[in-house]
């Protein structure tokens, strides 16, 4: 009877290690997926504020870009706009795409809020159904991505990040 119960013990813990070694493979190989989709940017669709499809054709040529994923009501989201409006002239050569799953007339309002709709090298859209959250891994709010003017991933980042942050990412290339 006690050696039954061994072999069971074995058993149940070989199959508990078995359990949590395919698991770790799965996030491994999961990860490594997302790394080669958002490796360069991969094709999307959006909303402008005027609600006409924005894809990644639309992005200027030849110019950094930094996706910066927001909620309105962030603090963190606003403490970051407040900051790139008040360093606004260093942005000059930056494409910011600033992206909310918010109705658009939230999205306006921080637009404006922050004055910066009014910038030719900042445009602000809308994921209508989650799907560039989903695809580019949006873990958290506030998150960006920064990618160089080839169209290649410099840096992900988890959370708040202000102007002189973003600006630092570049200083790398």
């Amino acid at each position: 009877m006690r050696k039954k119960i061994k072999i069971i013990i074995i058993v149940l813990i070989l199959g508990v290690f078995g359990v949590l070694i395919f698991s770790m493979l799965s996030k491994v190989k999961e990860k490594s997926t997302i790394e080669a989709r958002i490796k360069t940017i991969p094709t999307f669709t959006l909303k402008t504020l005027q609600e006409a499809n924005f894809k990644k054709h639309h992005l200027k040529p030849g110019k950094t870009i930094v996706f910066l994923y927001f909620n309105s009501e962030c603090d963190f989201c606003q403490y970051e706009a407040e900051s790139i409006s008040n360093h606004i002239d260093e942005f000059n050569e930056i494409q910011l795409v600033f992206i909310s799953i918010e109705p658009i007339e939230k999205i306006k309002e921080f637009s404006e809020k922050y004055n910066l709709h009014k910038h030719i090298n900042i445009i602000f859209l809308q994921d209508v159904d989650g799907s560039f959250s989903e695809k580019f891994n949006v873990t958290s709010i506030p998150y960006a991505l920064a990618y160089d003017k080839h169209q290649n991933l410099i840096k992900t980042h988890k959370g708040q990040l202000n102007a002189k942050g973003i600006l630092k990412i570049f200083d790398k290339e």
